[in-house]
């Protein structure tokens, strides 16, 4: 068998390297009679779609390279990388693993740039790098250095939603061993915001369900509701506490000769708050009255007689 081809023009050699200053283009066209007899152009495959190698591998259809970037220098600058594969079509590449049939009637519902099908047990589409998947939406520009904040496994940058998930068992899980599942981070809004028409907005399970921390003097949780109460504690089922009877709770003093505790002068109307005193005792405190030209106004909230918990 001799070489391959060397110039454009020359017959291209199967089994040799084909070399050619100029490109090839392939063409289909519809015969005279019953129009193009098959569904594709060009096919590349092993028989049998097995064959023996040296080397414990298995063999790839098609290698595609493009070009890397190539520095000239001067006013001339550095020519860009070209693409290893550009593909336009109903979908620009369909990939299949081997266990997975093709679906022609799914490739035509989805149309998009990279359609990739998998099995229950294999992807559809892996991506492994400093971020795995990067996606923008259309009109958003790319940012490269919020792409390199982090190593993420997924990104989605967006003028509306970056990252939306929607499933019958959950709609986005995030799971983690030693730090949070899930991060929400904004500058003037919700860092994290749940809604559901007829179940809680936002649930929370552990120890404890839900943790608020309020950095300064910002409060811990906010409740707020339109018609109905601010919040609610479930009560627990119990037996009867047992008999009642009058009792009069001591308050903390505060006068002229004791200003109280060290409360917010700039609390809100309906805060809660509870102190702790060296000798371990607790008291709790609500904010009856804004902050406005003078401080805010609270009052203890007066308990019954102490007991210990049995239970």
């Amino acid at each position: 068998m001799g070489s391959g081809a060397d110039n454009a023009g020359d017959d291209m050699v199967v089994g040799r390297t084909n070399g050619s200053e100029e490109r090839t283009v392939l063409v289909a066209k519809g015969g005279a009679e019953g129009g193009y007899g098959e569904d594709y152009v060009l096919r590349v495959a092993i028989e049998g779609d097995q064959v023996l190698r040296f080397v414990h591998e298995g063999v790839d259809a098609v290698h595609t390279k493009g070009t890397v970037a190539l520095p000239l220098g001067g006013s001339l600058g550095t020519v860009p990388p070209g693409n290893g594969l550009v593909a336009t079509g109903a979908n620009g590449v369909v990939g299949y693993v081997h266990a997975a049939p093709r679906d022609k009637p799914h490739e035509q519902q989805v149309q998009a740039g990279v359609l990739g099908s998998g099995t229950a047990a294999l992807p559809g589409v892996f991506g492994r790098g400093a971020a795995g998947v990067v996606g923008y939406s259309s009109g958003a520009a790319r940012d490269t250095s919020w792409e390199a904040a982090d190593p993420s496994a997924v990104l989605g940058r967006a003028t509306g939603i970056g990252v939306r998930g929607k499933g019958d068992d959950g709609g986005v899980r995030g799971e983690s061993e030693n730090n949070f599942g899930v991060e929400g981070k904004s500058s003037l809004a919700p860092g994290v915001r749940g809604e559901s028409a007829q179940d809680a907005g936002v649930q929370g399970q552990g120890s404890p369900g839900v943790w608020g921390l309020g950095p300064g003097a910002a409060n811990g949780g906010l409740f707020t509701s339109e018609t109905g109460a601010q919040l609610r504690l479930v009560p627990r089922e119990s037996r009867s506490p047992g008999p009642s009877g009058p009792t009069t709770p001591s308050a903390v003093l505060v006068d002229g000769r004791n200003p109280g505790p060290e409360l917010p002068r700039n609390g809100r109307a309906g805060e809660l708050t509870t102190l702790q005193d060296p000798s371990g005792t607790c008291t709790l405190w609500f904010c009856v009255h804004d902050s406005g030209e003078a401080p805010a106004r609270w009052a203890q909230i007066l308990l019954g007689p102490t007991f210990d918990g049995r239970a």
